[in-house]
């Protein structure tokens, strides 16, 4: 019953954390569900109280999120940046573990040396939520974007085996190098190749169901969903690399071949559709946790001998450490390949260039992984005078995670320029809104054979009631609102052009209200409500008939909006890049209809 009442509060902890992020406009989605799960932590006792299990937190929430994100990567991107994830993911996170471990150690003596690098390599992984959140809304460069999705993937094995071998080292003083590289190599080249193993063997199974003529959608996406976990356990069986074996497996099921028909065309509909439901409750549900950890972590701080002041001192440096050493790096790495391409080094050095390296600095932030490495810190490791190490590393990597965030959500906007704004030129925008002006002069032209409701409607006042005319209005406001959108990014000229189209709709579109406020005066609705007079009868049954009918006009317009994107770009008015945008926008609301 403590079970179910856990999963309830956090589905409904998601549910509040994006209303109200939609109130709390300038903190992202993510540090809204942070604070909400702190607030319930606080007020609220949970079986989370006494920790989380990590590897349950990497079965259940990142194997899947890793899989889903795999499966829409671009595989050309990423292996034509192999050697610069390679260099993120192993180089870059034993830079951070010997920085942040070095830095830690010296500013709190008394955490042992091996333990503070063990600290510095859960510092190494980034957390893939974040990263695909920041990537599919900030525009970073194809290569920056491309190392970071690469090596959200895969430097969590780097810095989970060096994490381990320190801790190992603290807790019983012993170390063997030759046991590190053969963990190393079994998480990272095992994971690889048991994974792309496994996932040949899964596209195997998918296209023998098909084959054998089972071409249920439903049991598809149901064993879709359940692909991840079992990828995850079996790695975990065979002791290689489960969360690298995972993304292999998406990786190499999305390069396979798959049999285009209509059934799998709504397979694919109703898949995505599901995993971006799934995707949205797990990626919530994740820092909501993260949050409801944050009070019980740093509880014993306050009540032990690292007092508040030390604390957020020591979790400042170490960020200002870690985000330099990352910012360090990446200009190295823009110098590198600036030489190969046949430029100067110098090119990393230009503002613009700095401003794009500081912005993929800070688009690395800390999460899941790192704190559910942190939480695995023995409760057996004390200080010389009783206390427990535990709680003094675990509450400083809940300080820095919560920093790492924070920069990544209103450092990254003021460095990287947002996608939708990136793309939304006045040419751009002068043509979309061209083409919806287009479109509602379409609707409006096409009134008579769209939409229409044939019987005698009763008059509304003094004017005869135009039965097709509801119809054509409300699918006419629906562009409208798109004008007004648009407008503001348009030329003065074709701003001013957008608003009158889009009053003359609104003014259009009030009309509709009259039957509306006919029914509130007649009193219907209420107990003591009057018998309703003949002719008010025939204006709800006409207004029944009209709202049918918005789906026929939507329709015709839909079909009239593809035809005039196609004009439109084989005159060369809109590129290819915006033609498929705009062309995939009308394809999803048919698909709606």
């Amino acid at each position: 019953m403590h079970a179910l009442e856990l999963i309830l509060l956090l589905l409904a902890g998601v549910a509040a954390s994006s209303i109200l992020a939609q109130v709390m406009r300038p903190l992202s989605l993510p540090l809204v569900q942070i604070a909400l799960g702190a607030v319930i932590a606080t007020f609220i006792p949970t079986p989370l109280e006494s920790g989380i299990d990590p590897e349950l937190l990497l079965i259940l929430f990142i194997a899947p999120l890793h899989f889903n994100e795999s499966r829409h990567a671009d595989p050309g991107a990423l292996w034509k940046n192999r050697w610069g994830i390679a260099s993120l993911a192993v180089g870059l996170v034993f830079a951070i573990a010997l920085a942040t471990g070095a830095a830690l150690h010296a500013l709190l003596p008394v955490v042992p040396l091996s333990l503070a690098v063990a600290f510095g390599a859960a510092m190494g992984s980034t957390d893939a939520v974040a990263v695909t959140e920041l990537s599919k809304d900030y525009r970073f460069g194809k290569r920056h974007e491309a190392l970071l999705t690469g090596e959200a993937f895969f430097n969590d094995v780097t810095g989970t085996v060096v994490f381990q071998c320190c801790i190992a080292l603290a807790a019983t003083g012993a170390f063997s190098l030759a046991h590190a590289g053969e963990e190393f190599a079994l998480d990272l080249f095992g994971g690889m190749v048991g994974g792309a193993i496994l996932g040949f063997a899964a596209w195997g199974i998918f296209e023998g169901i098909k084959r054998a003529g089972i071409d249920d959608p439903t049991l598809h996406v149901t064993l879709e969903l359940l692909l991840p976990f079992a990828i995850y356990l079996i790695a975990s069986q065979i002791h290689i690399g489960a969360v690298i074996a995972v993304v292999c497996a998406g990786l190499v099921m999305s390069l396979l071949p798959h049999r285009h028909s209509a059934t799998a065309a709504q397979q694919k509909l109703r898949s995505r559709s599901v995993w971006d439901t799934l995707s949205f409750i797990l990626n919530g549900v994740i820092f909501v946790i993260l949050g409801m950890q944050l009070p019980r972590i740093l509880h014993p701080v306050e009540a032990g001998g690292l007092g508040n002041p030390t604390l957020i001192g020591v979790v400042i440096a170490l960020t200002i450490i870690l985000e330099g050493v990352r910012f360090i790096w990446i200009v190295g790495m823009d110098a590198v390949c600036a030489v190969r391409s046949g430029g100067s080094f110098t090119a990393a050095l230009r503002p613009q260039s700095l401003k794009g390296a500081l912005a993929m600095a800070f688009a690395g932030p800390k999460g899941a992984i790192t704190l559910s490495l942190m939480l695995t810190v023995p409760t057996s490791l004390v200080f010389a005078n009783g206390e427990m190490m535990r709680e003094v590393v675990v509450s400083v990597a809940a300080g820095v995670i919560l920093c790492t965030l924070l920069l990544a959500d209103f450092a990254v906007p003021t460095l990287a320029p947002h996608k939708h704004e990136a793309k939304r030129t006045k040419e751009r925008t002068d043509a979309e809104v061209d083409l919806i002006c287009q479109v509602i002069d379409a609707i409006r032209a096409d009134a008579h054979l769209t939409g229409a409701v044939k019987g005698d409607p009763a008059p509304v006042g003094d004017a005869p009631y135009e039965a097709d005319e509801p119809a054509t209005a409300i699918v006419m406001k629906h562009y409208a609102d798109q004008l007004r959108d648009l407008a503001p990014h348009a030329s003065k000229e074709v701003r001013a052009h957008a608003r009158g189209v889009a009053d003359g709709c609104d003014a259009l579109y009030e009309r509709i209200g009259d039957v509306a406020e006919q029914m509130q005066e007649a009193g219907i609705g209420s107990e003591d409500a009057p018998a309703l007079p003949p002719s008010l009868t025939a204006h709800l049954e006409a207004l029944r008939k009209v709202y049918d009918a918005v789906e026929d006009v939507r329709a015709h317009a839909l079909n009239r909006e593809l035809d005039l994107i196609r004009q439109m770009h084989a005159s060369g008015r809109i590129d290819a890049e915006q033609a498929i945008a705009l062309r995939n926008d009308v394809y999803i609301q048919q698909i709606t209809l």
